[in-house]
């Protein structure tokens, strides 16, 4: 009997999976982060959501030998500073294997193709591999469209994938991504039959425990320490706050930065910037483990479509915890401190640091 399969039977495996979750929680309870009630609670929060997100991406579909497209990241399940106009898919990918996706493009305003060596979106690796973007996809004029990923080159669209990939993440990035028509994406193993899937083996079991509970101290840590690392210039964009890890998991034809926001409750921070030249732009507001507010109950979100731009091209925000009456109000919906990001989306963008002061609601 193999040390994983000893480890299942007699109950270690999941005792050593729930000794991780312990140890999770202590990246909440770490040395410069909140300690209030809420900053708490959501902090707690977090690592349950994270925990389904990986139990959902790692056991139930884990298998690259069966790859399914599955969102892990939407309004329950947040990761890092997600985007709220993003529909993300993801999978699970060997490079020893050729894959093809096919479907129908839908009416995302920005699509991109990301392969990872690791788990992708913070599960490990060296960061965001071969990336594929719409310009340069081929697409029907009926917007049906296949791509294969492979090592092989191959024909029409291709993506080139590595011996070490493992995973997939999609972006579908809307202006409203209630009310337009997401893309209907399928993917399928080329060299594959219809032979039913085996039993769960012990094996598959144990490491997606561990992995499960690794990633769940992971990924909490990433958001805490960003957002303490943050906190030093409050109120403020600035380049210094930048660290390395910014670059690694993002596509590269997005922008991203962020500013610590810390506010009474009679002020306001303004946010104002002239948007670059590119396909879209965004803001939104996070909480203190960078999650993003509750943008189906709130307005933490405005992008090119939904804010109000001047004649001249500038927007200005207006974060605070009451409506000050002006255009493109984001909503704190009862935080005192958090983050808040923007993004710029397309090739070739130019970088732009918004600029901030903070004010009184009154005063506005």
């Amino acid at each position: 009997m193999d040390e994983s399969t000893q480890k299942v039977i007699d109950g270690t495996a999941w005792r050593e999976f729930c000794d991780l979750l312990i140890d999770a929680g202590e990246a909440i309870l770490g040395e410069g982060n909140p300690a209030d009630a809420l900053d708490r609670a959501e902090g707690f929060r977090m690592l349950t959501r994270l925990l389904r997100c990986a139990l959902e991406s790692r056991l139930e579909y884990g298998r690259a030998t069966q790859p399914q497209l599955i969102c892990t990241c939407h309004e329950t399940m947040k990761i890092v500073g997600e985007n709220p106009d993003n529909h993300y898919l993801g999978t699970s990918l060997d490079g020893r294997y050729d894959y093809r996706i096919w479907g129908t493009r839908g009416d995302a305003k920005w699509i991109s193709f990301n392969l990872f060596s690791g788990g992708g979106f913070g599960g490990g690796g060296p960061g965001v591999g071969a990336t594929m973007h719409e310009e340069q996809i081929q697409i029907s004029p009926d917007g049906s469209f296949e791509l294969v990923i492979s090592q092989r080159e191959h024909p029409g669209n291709w993506l080139r994938s590595e011996v070490d990939t493992r995973s997939l993440a999609i972006r579908q990035t809307f202006l409203d991504k209630r009310h337009q028509r997401h893309a209907d994406m399928h993917i399928e193993r080329l060299d594959s039959d219809d032979t039913p899937p085996e039993p769960l083996t012990p094996e598959e079991l144990y490491l997606s425990l561990i992995y499960a509970g690794f990633y769940v101290k992971g990924v909490a840590q990433i958001g805490a320490q960003w957002a303490t690392r943050q906190s030093q210039w409050p109120n403020m964009f600035t380049d210094e706050a930048e660290g390395p890890e910014t670059e690694k998991f993002k596509d590269p034809q997005i922008k991203w930065h962020q500013a610590y926001f810390d506010l009474a409750d009679d002020e306001a921070l303004v946010v104002e910037f002239t948007p670059p030249d590119c396909e879209y732009w965004m803001i939104a507001l996070h909480n203190r483990w960078m999650e993003t507010h509750d943008y189906v109950h709130h307005q933490a979100t405005l992008n090119c479509h939904s804010a109000q731009v001047e004649a001249d091209g500038s927007v200005r925000f207006a974060i605070a915890q009451r409506d000050p009456g002006l255009p493109n109000w984001l909503d704190t919906a009862g935080h005192e401190r958090g983050t808040v990001g923007v993004r710029w989306v397309g090739p070739n963008v130019v970088d732009v640091l918004p600029a901030t002061r903070v004010v009184k609601i009154d005063s506005l």
